[in-house]
């Protein structure tokens, strides 16, 4: 192709995120908040769309790392708080 010689290597450093990358990114930007935040800005700060954060929501809303509000808005449990950091310390990789 004609566009893979303008750009060598362009296309091949976008990467697909596991599930796992996708719910730690979930679970971030609802710690920053404690008042939580609304589906739109969390499929906005996720980068997720209208399917997949409907998708994960459900599924960390069952599990009990996320809940809702009185003001329709979602926030992170203490549970959630705890997975979260457990993924972010399976990230760390030793030096050695």
């Amino acid at each position: 192709m004609v566009y893979q010689s303008l750009f060598p290597g362009f296309l091949n450093s976008f990467k697909y995120r596991d599930r796992m990358t996708i719910i730690g990114d979930i679970l971030k930007t609802l710690r920053k908040t404690k008042e939580g935040k609304r589906k739109t800005q969390i499929m906005q700060s996720a980068n997720l769309n209208y399917i997949q954060m409907n998708k994960y929501l459900r599924y960390l809303l069952e599990h009990g790392l996320l809940n809702f509000t009185d003001q329709g808005k979602v926030t992170i449990t203490e549970e959630g708080i705890r997975f979260l950091q457990y993924l972010e310390a399976q990230r760390i990789k030793p030096l050695m």
